[in-house]
């Protein structure tokens, strides 16, 4: 009987052994992407956990690590890691026009052909433009960034005016005069407040385009000093120098509320913007949708839709990292389309893939797109450069030239900001 018992518990340690053997190789086997991402916006962050522990559940050997930073010091450590290409991550969340920095230096991990084809053939151009290098993909789009096409409308501010919401160009502009009020040097309401990092330099470009004509020539070099541009340039600097209908402090003062900020607190009528900016009206200032505010077209200064649109969000692999191959795993399942609508939903974007877009699914789960799913083809990829140099150079440019001083005459300012992007 001491024999049996012996042979009983020897078996049942080597079987032990053998589990934890198991065991530790299953740990031992079990890869952890890290990725980097901004933490300024709670809904994104909320939506990758949940993303990635979806994802995780499908797939038990893969571990899925998110390390957040401020987004005023994001830029920077994505730019020393992926410069240095050392103590970085395995995957990134990247602004699309940084991409053209690092596309070419061979940090970035060229996208797989079968999700470099997939994302060709469904998301529309302008949100990979910048993520394309010598004919490859080195990321993957999580959005279409749009910044024309639609503004925020204060229906109180129209509807106590006696005013319905402005459907033509010379409505709007007639409207925002209107509307402009002044105290002491300080503006009490803007009627059309189009004065932000993005909205001059979308605005200004959407003018050009939709008169027909290009800033862009066919080499790819600048051109803002056609009878187009000068036209446009004469109009938006002039809505602010003699109309008055909104002044320089959403670029000059970031001390206050930004414009659309402004709409909502009841001190601006109309203000262009993208779809992102809509939920903060909704939760932080409380207010009711189609009551309120509503989110509506932008009529456009010439006779036909056409915008610039940038390349936004993207996720893209670090080259140095050895998980590769688990971190396109990752990506490909995050830009499925039941999972890239949920994030889209999540995070008030509209998608990248023109499958999503153009559902019944998403205008049903987000409504407000409605005023840009229509336009979304009429874009045109902004460019291949750095979009932050951009915009610098064309609200440098535009301020200079408001305050006065500095230009002999709008000519004279085109052609320095002419010159001043072929040297970007």
């Amino acid at each position: 009987m001491k024999k049996i018992i012996c042979v009983v518990l020897a078996l049942m340690m080597a079987f032990s052994l053998a589990g934890c053997g198991q065991n530790a190789k299953k740990a031992e086997d079990k890869i952890e992407l890290v990725v980097w991402a901004h933490n300024d916006e709670e809904s994104w962050t909320e939506s990758y956990q949940a993303i990635a522990d979806a994802f995780m559940a499908e797939n038990e050997n893969i571990k899925i690590t998110f390390e957040y930073f401020p987004y005023d010091e994001f830029e920077s450590k994505v730019l020393t890691s992926l410069t240095s290409k050392s103590n970085g991550a395995d995957i990134y969340e990247l602004w699309g026009g940084w991409c053209v920095d690092y596309a070419s230096t061979g940090a970035l991990a060229a996208v797989p052909n079968d999700m470099a084809e997939e994302i060709r053939k469904d998301a529309y151009p302008s949100t990979y433009g910048a993520l394309e290098y010598d004919g490859k993909l080195y990321g993957m789009p999580m959005e279409f960034n749009i910044e024309s096409g639609a503004m925020l409308a204060n229906l109180k501010v129209l509807e106590e005016n006696g005013m319905p919401v402005a459907t033509t160009w010379d409505e709007l502009i007639e409207q925002a005069k209107a509307l402009s009020t002044e105290e002491s040097g300080n503006m009490t309401m803007k009627g059309f407040d189009f004065v932000n990092w993005d909205g001059v330099p979308y605005l200004f470009t959407s003018m050009i385009l939709s008169q027909g004509a290009n800033y862009l020539n066919d080499d790819g070099s600048f051109n803002f000093t056609s009878d187009e541009a000068k036209k446009a340039f004469d109009e938006i600097t002039g809505l602010v120098i003699e109309d008055k209908v909104t002044n320089l402090d959403g670029l000059v003062d970031d001390s206050g509320l930004e414009g659309y900020q402004q709409l909502y607190a009841g001190r601006a009528a109309y203000v262009p913007r993208g779809p992102w900016a809509i939920n903060e009206g909704l939760t932080t200032f409380g207010l009711t949708y189609g009551e309120d505010f509503d989110y509506v077209s932008l009529p456009w200064y010439g006779d036909k839709s056409a915008f610039a649109a940038e390349t936004g969000w993207s996720m893209a692999v670090n080259s140095s990292s050895d998980k590769q191959e688990a971190a396109f795993k990752f990506l490909e399942y995050f830009f499925s389309d039941d999972v890239i609508m949920s994030h889209n939903l999540a995070c008030a974007q509209i998608p990248a893939k023109q499958s999503v877009a153009q559902s019944e699914t998403y205008l049903e789960k987000f409504p407000y797109a409605k005023p840009l799913v229509g336009i979304l083809g009429d874009a045109q990829f902004i460019g291949y450069f750095n979009t932050d140099v951009f915009k610098e150079i064309i609200n440098g440019v535009f301020v200079d030239y408001c305050t006065g001083g500095i230009y002999a005459d709008a000519d004279a300012a085109l052609a320095d900001l002419e010159a001043r992007l072929n040297a970007m």
